[in-house]
């Protein structure tokens, strides 16, 4: 297993384990010096190890020059927000995501707030590896200053100026709204977003700890007590965050997970209802968002798994929505990052429009199965998934080998991947019954084994 995890917008790790603190103060000091020095807005989640983190991660950039905006505590969409409000050279996220309590990481953020390209990611890591800091004398020493406004009311209030977003119909539909925001930093802003739109909140692993009480990643097995909250308060609607808030799963009226591609189409759905736009997408997320985009008439784009490469085609096509299939919605009206927060504004808006519960309107989308496997990577890579996965599909309409391998198929399709975030192989497959999905599946799992089916 690596010690460290490496991708073009940050380095994750586990604590203990291969993200020490030399390792943390050395790519600040990279990414300081990427920078040139120049302020740098930083917050993140509440993982135990975030003193530690952050205190080495501030003496690599200040020792780089750089004027440090410590946030505190932040949702990773406010902490991009702020880069621009503060008219910073750039931000760092400080955490792992829906990776488990025992990881942590930096994000990297450039002056507009977004992650790191592939040519700028290269440049911080090369300057990490060959140890090219450019460290100033005790005159030119950064600082680190503490604000007391995280950027909470500035998010907020940009949430509820959106046009896709009816306020004053969502505060008389006064929807009663259960949340799960993981005993991390969502506890900071979807309870006070949530009552700025007039609704009644019920929380479960509500505060701040940072003992996330349940497992991470927001998937539908591990909502357990969201669903069980909704059910027995009798809430409209049940809203999950992923530790640092950029992820959105929901829970229907009957205490039932949507899946986490279908915040997705939701939001997809109600934003095109008001004005027209491409949308993008990336190669891992259902065909139901692209389906409820092409039946608006929308153009629909794909591109690589990563929150920076949807970023990009965004502006490419001027794309009114986007965003990944994991529940990341991506509004560039508000910023072109996924955001929890968005998400709510925009769900609430479609159930306020409709007047119809949750699990009615899920019930008029496209209907797909699509399950997500995970398989040790041992020595694969992008170019040796090839040649087995067309050799074991091919009756495929159509191959993607832009990120791993995506194979279209006339009953559905496939993606399997290296993961950026763990050392694991990703296979997505999707159908229209979960028979033929675990098929397809199956297929790919044994084709990427070198077995003979």
């Amino acid at each position: 297993m690596p010690k460290l995890m490496t991708g073009i917008a940050g380095i994750r790790g586990v604590i203990g384990d291969g993200l020490s603190p030399d390792v943390v103060a050395r790519y600040g000091a990279a990414f300081g010096s990427f920078l040139k020095g120049g302020r740098v807005v930083v917050g993140g989640d509440t993982r135990p190890s975030r003193a530690m983190v952050r205190q080495a991660l501030f003496s690599g950039l200040v020792s780089a020059g750089c004027e440090v905006i410590d946030l505190g505590l932040a949702t990773t969409p406010t902490i991009e927000l702020m880069v621009v409000e503060h008219e910073a050279a750039g931000g760092v996220c400080v955490t792992a995501s829906h990776n488990p309590v025992t990881w942590n990481a930096m994000k990297f953020l450039d002056g507009r707030g977004r992650f790191l390209g592939p040519e700028e990611g290269a440049e911080v890591n090369r300057r990490f590896n060959e140890n090219d800091f450019e460290y100033v004398d005790v005159q030119h020493l950064g600082k680190v200053v503490a604000v007391e406004d995280g950027g909470v009311d500035f998010h907020i209030k940009a949430v509820l100026d959106s046009k896709f977003i009816d306020v004053s119909s969502i505060r008389r539909s006064q929807f009663r709204v259960a949340i799960d925001c993981v005993n991390s930093v969502g506890n900071l802003i979807v309870p006070n977003l949530l009552h700025d739109l007039g609704c009644d909140v019920r929380k479960v692993h509500g505060d701040m700890s940072g003992e996330f009480g349940r497992e991470a990643e927001p998937t539908p097995d591990h909502l357990g007590d969201l669903c069980d909250l909704v059910t027995s308060e009798g809430m409209d609607i049940g809203f999950a965050l992923d530790p640092d808030g950029d992820r959105l799963a929901i829970v229907n009226e009957h205490g039932q997970p949507i899946g986490e591609e279908l915040t997705l189409a939701l939001a997809i759905k109600h934003v095109l209802s008001i004005e027209a736009g491409p949308v993008v997408l990336n190669l891992s997320t259902s065909r139901a968002s692209a389906d409820v985009a092409r039946s608006a008439g929308a153009n629909v784009f794909r591109t690589p798994v990563g929150e920076a490469h949807v970023a990009a085609e965004m502006d490419r096509v001027n794309a009114i929505i986007g965003g990944e299939g994991n529940g990341g919605v991506m509004l560039p009206e508000i910023h072109a990052n996924r955001d929890a927060m968005v998400g709510i504004g925009l769900v609430l808006s479609m159930l306020a429009s409709h007047g119809e519960p949750l699990s009615v309107l899920v019930s008029r989308l496209p209907q797909y199965t699509l399950l997500k496997r995970k398989a040790p990577i041992g020595d694969l890579t992008p170019d040796s998934l090839q040649d087995p996965l067309r050799d074991a599909f091919h009756d495929a309409r159509d191959i993607d080998t832009r990120d791993g391998v995506r194979i279209d198929l006339e009953a559905g399709w496939v993606h399997v991947r290296p993961s950026n975030t763990e050392p694991i192989v990703r296979i997505f497959a999707e159908a229209k019954s979960k028979q033929e999905a675990q098929t397809l599946a199956d297929r790919a799992t044994t084709a990427i084994r070198g077995e003979d089916e």
